[in-house]
């Protein structure tokens, strides 16, 4: 089934790809750091292709088709498939001054665009087009929009581990969050930071050890957070362990364990 589903996706993305016919004038754009878009709207306006180059980033020089997103006042939206997920790559918006484009990559900050009108003139939809359609036929575009779930937990990993570390300094003692990983569907990891709702608990003992001395001899016992999702939200002390259910939704996380942790 995963093969039959890739095949019927990369058939539809192809014709997509044959079927689409460019408006004549491109835009190319410029960030002022030597980074360069180039957007090639179709003739319907409805999609867009578009590119970013001269960018150390794993969307360098790829060839996205992007969904257009008329938000009315001639402000826009351009979006593709990343990470299993939606994601707005260019904004249009107005302006007092007229408008204003702005560059949206996964892990920077975005770059404010201006208009390079002798750039537009030379710029060439058709090359463009071919080489999204090469591209495509490497797969590049579809391993680029499928979830990256190891990507997502080395993160997460990574930033509890960090978390730890500061409360660990913080209050004198080792303190280790622990997190059943496989408990966690890919739409949770999708959707939500694991690492800062998990890493909560650790995040408010360093507050607390940080605020107040006398209240670093009380975290000596504790040598472990055990945390999962669950229905509601829960807090309990064993053996040693913290053992806390997170809730996606529930209000005020911060303040509950806060309250925890100086009455335990």
């Amino acid at each position: 089934m995963r093969k039959l589903s890739l095949i019927a996706v990369s058939l539809l993305l192809a014709s997509q790809a044959n079927a689409l016919e460019l408006a004549k004038y491109p835009q190319v754009f410029d960030t002022g750091q030597a980074v360069m878009v180039t957007l090639a709207p179709t003739a319907d306006g409805t999609q867009a292709l578009l590119q970013v180059k001269g960018l150390n980033h794993p969307l360098d020089s790829v060839v996205f088709l992007t969904e257009v997103d008329d938000r009315g006042n001639q402000e826009r939206d351009y979006s593709t498939t990343l990470d299993g997920g939606r994601y707005n790559m260019l904004l249009k918006r107005q302006g007092w001054d007229g408008d204003s484009y702005q560059l949206y990559l996964p892990d920077t900050a975005g770059f404010a665009l201006t208009f390079d009108e002798a750039l537009s003139k030379r710029a060439k939809p058709a090359e463009l087009l071919a080489l999204y359609e090469q591209q495509q036929s490497q797969g590049i575009q579809e391993k680029l929009a499928r979830f990256d779930r190891a990507k997502h937990l080395q993160t997460n990993k990574r930033l509890l581990k960090e978390l730890d570390q500061e409360a660990s300094e913080a209050c004198g003692v080792p303190l280790q969050t622990r997190v059943e990983w496989n408990a966690i569907d890919d739409q949770k990891m999708k959707a939500l930071s694991i690492a800062g709702y998990c890493g909560e608990v650790v995040n408010q003992l360093a507050s607390l050890c940080e605020d107040d001395a006398s209240f670093k001899a009380q975290t000596i016992a504790i040598k472990t957070v055990e945390c999962r999702f669950g229905k509601d939200m829960k807090l309990r002390e064993k053996d040693g362990r913290i053992l806390f259910t997170t809730e996606q939704e529930a209000p005020n996380q911060g303040d509950f364990i806060n309250a925890f942790l100086r009455n335990r």
